[in-house]
């Protein structure tokens, strides 16, 4: 618990970068608050033909780019306004004309016809292709000089510092790397083809929030059809082996399907200038209102710390600046519908919702990254699609109820196996690897949804029941039957495979030493299923192997011990694994669920070593497996699931060939014996439970009042027809020992049964008893099967 207290106080704890820690920390952050603050005032006092003003990163237009100079000299005015052209924009005429023939070119006036989603929070996924034909001149931005030397001193005296902890002590610190000269920013696109997914948060309708509404200054400019937008844009190449993810902001023009956003940096402050990016008055006046509202929320002298000066300037040197323009397709509803749509979604009441849910459609996209001269659009006869959050949400809901059900369903057939899994006999034939396979699945399902659960806080309730419910049967019902398996096989421990494979185990070979590390007890036999009283032979010890309390304890700490490493170090793997390259990432996926679903070789190896025909029950291995095939066969097979796994139908096939081929020998083992598979040749000759017993061999280990109770006149044709006692039921049985060789064919009535260990008992009993225990009644010594 302390230790839990320390985590959390340090957890609590604000970073070191929050709160100036020098003069010039202090002169720094009231320098960068200032800068905020004039380009604020900048946006607020904008007009459209005035142009962008004197906001960081908008002062140079491209054609000044072009002729080299480092300062814009235009000044513009009614009679000389600004104009979306490169001679006044940081946009080159060529992007800016792309643009202007997808977006925004459609507005909805009609509130009765079909408009675009108001709502468009969610994510979309498709496929890009590198603007090849526009010959882009990067800009050389640079952040402002007090941030720059305050970045460069920040650098070089870190530097320094680690530098000198080198030198001072080199076998506890590393040397330190001198600060690069070039940085592969993220967002540099060099390949020309890729994946593009976007991931956005739009706020809700404006006018609902009275917090946000009274930000803006005139209540009269209430803006009712557009609102803020984060968006995450990640690019990818298809092998996935470059990652491009960048955060941006913009606005949302609902009766337009238009959306726009930027990036926000030391050396281009986006937002401040976005409202000059939306290619129109109208949409100008829009943007202004909005942005100011959005910076309004915002306390410039409290909020904005060192720790988020650092994240402007890193983001300046790290990763490259984007302008992007999404273009969204109309729906089949009104305005009006839409919003009884969104309201039921978002607070259902169980109104009935269009059987086609609204998704995400991109008609087309434009992408621009002014310091990095790159420019991206849609890849033609390509689409780029998605789903609301609500939609996605309601859809992985359904997912979850599903799985659900099936973890629910494989808990009652554990409880059922368990039932009659009972007997020592049964328990023995188990094979606690398979058992191991099954349990790392369930343990792992119950940790990733545990992990889960916390973050997503919509779907936290079924996430959480399907954790609680795989954690229950993993860990209680599955660990116990793990348990009673291990102790019921613990005298097979050191014996080797073909020991087991002929019936006999270590432990018998330290029974027949006294092995002293055994413990044993004083207890009578019983036989099972009779009402005969409990005895045992005359002057015969029943030695019972016990496995004590805290036995049963360690067996249960390591198995659960072990368990739990193995499962937490896969959780990890599993994680790491989904931001590898698609073709390591398809190849830990096969491999994994071929490992995984192989639960069904250890049961089949298992029922050859110990000659049994069967050992679960076909309910269990059958319902287990095609449980477990479900959600993998609606993942790889259903092209609409949503987590967007890839269509791979190769996957499924391999598993469920893999499933049957294991179901299908253990059928065999069932039908044809559980070593069909094996040449008689290669195994141990089968232990005889009723050989016929000769005068020398009674000699030898057998109890000493068969011999005394041997009379002479008693043999016929060789054959001397004598009397003992049957330790199991105390009746006596009649033994036929062999006096002379050549009458060994005339002993056909056999109705005894012998062990390994020289007791003898009527075949009846000992049969009833093996089906019970693969020990003898009267030692405890393991029994080979019959």
């Amino acid at each position: 618990m302390f230790f839990f207290m320390l985590m959390f106080i340090f957890l609590t704890f604000q970073s070191g970068n929050d709160q100036p820690q020098s003069d010039n920390d202090r002169v720094t952050l009231l320098l960068f608050h200032n800068h905020l603050k004039e380009s604020k005032d900048e946006l607020i006092r904008s007009l459209y033909y005035g142009g962008y003003g004197n906001i960081t990163g908008f002062r140079l237009s491209y054609q000044d780019l072009l002729d080299g100079k480092n300062v814009s000299n235009h000044h513009f005015d009614q009679s000389h306004p600004w104009q979306e052209i490169q001679e006044y924009s940081i946009l080159p005429n060529a992007v800016s004309q792309e643009v202007s023939q997808f977006w925004s070119t459609d507005e909805v006036v009609d509130p009765l016809s079909k408009t675009y989603l108001l709502n468009i929070s969610g994510a979309a996924h498709g496929q890009f292709t590198k603007i090849s034909s526009f010959d882009l001149r990067p800009y050389n931005w640079s952040m402002p000089r007090y941030l720059q030397a305050y970045y460069e001193s920040q650098t070089r005296d870190n530097y320094n510092d680690d530098n000198q902890r080198y030198k001072d002590d080199p076998e506890t610190y590393p040397q330190p790397q001198p600060p690069a000269t070039f940085v592969d920013k993220t967002g540099n696109i060099t390949f020309d083809l890729g994946k593009i997914s976007i991931s956005i948060s739009a706020d809700d309708y404006n006018y609902k929030n009275a917090d946000v509404a009274k930000l803006i200054q005139n209540s009269s400019e209430e803006i009712h059809d557009a609102v803020v937008a984060n968006v995450r844009i990640n690019l990818k190449d298809d092998e996935e082996a470059h990652d491009h993810e960048i955060e941006t902001q913009g606005i949302y023009f609902q009766s337009l399907g238009s959306l726009v956003s930027v990036t926000k940096s030391a050396k281009f402050l986006g937002i401040y200038g976005l409202d000059h990016l939306v290619l129109d008055e109208n949409r100008f006046n829009k943007s202004k209102i909005l942005m100011t509202q959005l910076l309004n929320l915002t306390k410039i002298d409290t909020d904005i710390t060192m720790e988020d000066m650092f994240g402007y300037m890193s983001s300046s040197l790290e990763r490259c600046e984007l302008i992007s323009y999404f273009q969204f397709k109309k729906t089949n509803h009104n305005t009006k519908e839409l919003r009884e749509i969104d309201e039921e979604l978002l607070n259902p009441s169980g109104k009935p919702l269009p059987h086609d849910l609204l998704g995400l459609e991109i008609e087309n996209f434009l992408l621009y990254s002014p310091d990095c001269g790159i420019a991206i659009s849609q890849k033609s006869n390509t689409e780029f699609t998605g789903w609301k959050t609500e939609i996605l949400n309601r859809k992985l809901k359904n997912v979850l109820t599903g799985l659900l059900v099936l973890v629910f369903l494989q808990l009652i057939l554990y409880l059922r196996q368990i039932k009659i899994t009972r007997t020592p006999g049964q328990l023995a034939s188990i094979s606690i690897k398979s058992l191991y396979l099954l349990g790392y699945q369930d343990s792992l399902l119950a940790l990733m949804f545990l992990l889960i659960s916390t973050l997503i806080e919509d779907l936290y309730l079924l996430l959480a029941s399907i954790a609680v419910i795989s954690f229950i049967m993993c860990g209680i019902f599955e660990l116990r039957f793990m348990v009673a398996v291990a102790t019921t096989q613990v005298n097979e421990r050191g014996a080797s495979w073909w020991e087991i494979l002929r019936g006999s185990t270590r432990d018998n070979d330290s029974e027949n030493e006294n092995d002293n590390n055994t413990n044993t007890t004083q207890t009578p036999t019983t036989p099972p299923n009779t009402n005969q009283t409990p005895n045992t032979a005359p002057g015969a010890t029943i030695q019972t192997p016990v496995v004590t309390y805290s036995e049963e304890s360690a067996f249960s700490n390591s198995i659960f011990a072990i368990g739990f490493t193995l499962t937490l170090i896969s959780t990890f793997l599993i994680l790491n694994a989904l931001i590898w390259r698609t073709k390591y990432r398809k190849i830990f996926e096969y491999v994994g669920f071929i490992f995984t679903n192989s639960y069904w070789v250890p049961q089949f190896f298992r029922n050859t070593l110990k000659n049994r025909r069967k050992s679960f029950s076909w309910e269990f291995v059958i319902g287990s497996s095609i449980i477990r095939l479900i959600p993998v066969a609606y993942f790889c097979l259903v092209t609409s699931n949503p987590l967007r796994h890839h269509y791979d139908p190769i996957l499924v096939l391999a598993i469920f060939s893999w499933l049957f081929i294991q179901i299908f020998a253990l059928f065999l083992q069932s039908r044809l014996g559980p070593r069909f598979w094996v040449n008689e040749k290669w195994l141990p000759k089968a232990y005889d439970y009723q050989p016929v017993l000769s005068m020398k061999e009674l000699e030898t280990g057998f109890a000493s009042d068969i011999l005394s109770g041997i009379k002479p006149e008693e043999e016929h044709d060789g054959i001397i027809d004598t009397k003992c006692t049957c330790p199991i039921c105390m009746n006596e049985l009649k033994l036929p020992i062999l006096n002379k060789d050549e009458a060994r064919s005339r002993i056909t009535n056999k109705e005894y049964m012998i062990t390994p260990c020289k007791h003898i008992f009527h075949d009846t009993c000992l049969e009833s008893w093996m089906n019970y225990k693969l020990q003898c009644p009267v030692c405890r010594q393991s029994l080979p099967p019959m």
